[in-house]
């Protein structure tokens, strides 16, 4: 089977590669290696069979001398694999010989190969580039690509519990680096890869969390499970079962939503960058901090913007020290002129307008431009937290097309469908457990009709909306512990 955007990818540990690999991190036992030869079993395919997961990802080749017995003994699991409509994926990474390793995987009837870097010219079989996305080559032709550095989600337990001053603990998302990726690499399947936390003792809710932070924002989680899980399953545990029928469940709902992935997102404020270079810092740290303050927006990449869209806009914030050419700058200054909001760096090439008298507490000066207004940075290199924070309040909270009460430790992501009539408001928690009481979502234009449905539920419940005084209309949440959604129509 073509891997294609439709594929469902799992990391499958397992075989002599992956023990050899293992044994060079902390905490390796000889219950872990026997967990991993007891994967290369073909009879724990059954794991697989009547979920959404499609393709498998395994170990192939790391320039170790266990390459070669890794890929014997894999046989037996890529003969029963196949005849069950099962794809692979060989994971070539570390030292290896590439081209040897590709030649062994289209003997061996391997459906694709992954590898950092450049593959070999002649590729005698489809490569999917697997990296880090600071270095992904976005054009290259594969129609997935797989970004390997990808975070658990959750509140970091390392860290303080209180995020600095908008009193929000931080959360490790992907969000980010999937609002890049995607836009890099429109209409690419992007795969992202990390490992649970070995050694945590993770119960269903972690595992939860981590697929749908991954399919939220678009891409597919190369689902990884821990050593207890794994050794769990091979035994036929009942806890180690339940978790992964929780984590399918997970899977299987977006695979029933996936009118969801093209869904674009609703916000007045879009982030423009290339997101990459010097620049990738500030711009990915922006999309982080962004859902923290409960500020939707919309990535825009610079290479792209000259035929980008800005209606619906009311502010930009164009991150690159570099400026713009000539037609983009063009296009931005009469977006201010027509009303908009312009945040610049300090770089900005000969800046419009009238100085306004100026704010020494804030970021930005700001210049009057027809009806707009442009803002250029104080600091060459600002700091990412107080830029946003700034560009919220320069903006004021009477642009707010959403906001979200008693959801500390949630993010939310509103998107809808292209002809408008329909809205989701994806409500991810990062705490992984219930808190006090249901979140409360406010929307400055709200819809003819909701209702909130989740994996975690056997049903919808339907909403109601509650008007404002001040405009705008409420909506009560249910309690979730990982992941729900707010289903919206006109």
């Amino acid at each position: 089977m073509a891997i294609d955007t439709r594929t469902t990818p799992m990391r499958w540990p397992a075989g002599p590669l992956d023990i050899a690999l293992r044994q060079k991190v902390k905490g390796f036992t000889t219950e872990t290696a026997e967990v991993l030869r007891k994967w290369q079993d073909p009879a724990l395919l059954a794991t697989v069979q009547g979920t959404p997961v499609n393709c498998l990802v395994i170990s192939w080749a790391a320039g170790l001398a266990a390459d070669a017995e890794q890929q014997q003994a894999l046989k037996p699991l890529l003969e029963k694999g196949k005849a069950a409509g099962l794809s692979f994926v060989g994971l070539v990474e570390g030292e290896a010989n590439k081209a040897a390793a590709m030649a062994a995987a289209q003997s061996a009837g391997l459906d694709a190969v992954a590898m950092e870097g450049a593959p070999p010219s002649g590729a005698g079989i489809p490569v999917i580039p697997w990296g880090k996305s600071a270095q992904m080559s976005w054009r290259a032709s594969s129609p997935v690509l797989a970004v390997s550095d990808g975070v658990w989600p959750g509140v970091p337990q390392e860290r303080t519990p209180m995020g600095g001053p908008t009193n929000l603990p931080w959360v490790d998302s992907n969000g980010a680096l999937l609002h890049i990726a995607r836009t890099l690499g429109p209409g690419k399947g992007i795969w992202v890869g990390f490992e649970p936390p070995q050694g945590a003792k993770l119960t269903a809710q972690p595992y939860m969390l981590a697929a749908a932070d991954v399919a939220t924002y678009g891409g597919r989680w190369v689902i990884s499970l821990d050593d207890q899980v794994l050794g769990g399953l091979a035994a036929q545990n009942s806890a180690s079962m339940d978790t992964w029928k929780q984590v399918i469940g997970v899977v299987t709902f977006f695979e029933q939503h996936k009118e969801f992935s093209g869904y674009q997102p609703m916000a007045v404020l879009a982030v423009m960058s290339d997101f990459a270079g010097a620049d990738r810092d500030l711009a990915e740290e922006a999309l982080n901090l962004l859902p923290r303050l409960r500020q939707p927006f919309r990535p825009i990449a610079r290479s792209q913007a000259a035929g980008a869209s800005l209606t619906g806009l009311r502010a930009i914030f164009y991150v690159d020290r570099e400026p713009a050419d000539a037609k983009l700058q063009a296009k931005l200054m009469a977006f201010v002129r027509g009303g908009g909001m312009l945040f610049a760096t300090s770089k900005w090439a000969k800046p419009e307008g009238t100085l306004v008298p100026d704010e020494p507490h804030l970021t930005f000066s700001q210049r009057a431009l027809g009806k707009g207004r442009l803002f250029i940075s104080k600091e060459e290199q600002p700091d990412p937290y107080d830029a946003v924070q700034d560009i919220q309040i320069l903006m004021s909270h009477r642009q707010d097309v959403l906001r979200l009460y008693n959801g500390s430790s949630m993010n939310c992501y509103y998107t809808g469908s292209p002809q408008g009539r329909e809205g989701v408001v994806h409500l991810l928690n990062y705490s992984r457990r219930p808190g006090g009481g249901g979140a409360l979502l406010y929307m400055r234009e709200p819809y003819r009709t909701a209702r909130f449905v989740s994996p975690e539920m056997a049903s919808a419940v339907e909403l109601k909306w509650v008007s404002q005084e001040n405009g705008g209309a409420e909506l009560s949440m249910p309690q979730i512990s990982a992941y729900g959604v707010a289903e919206l129509a006109k």
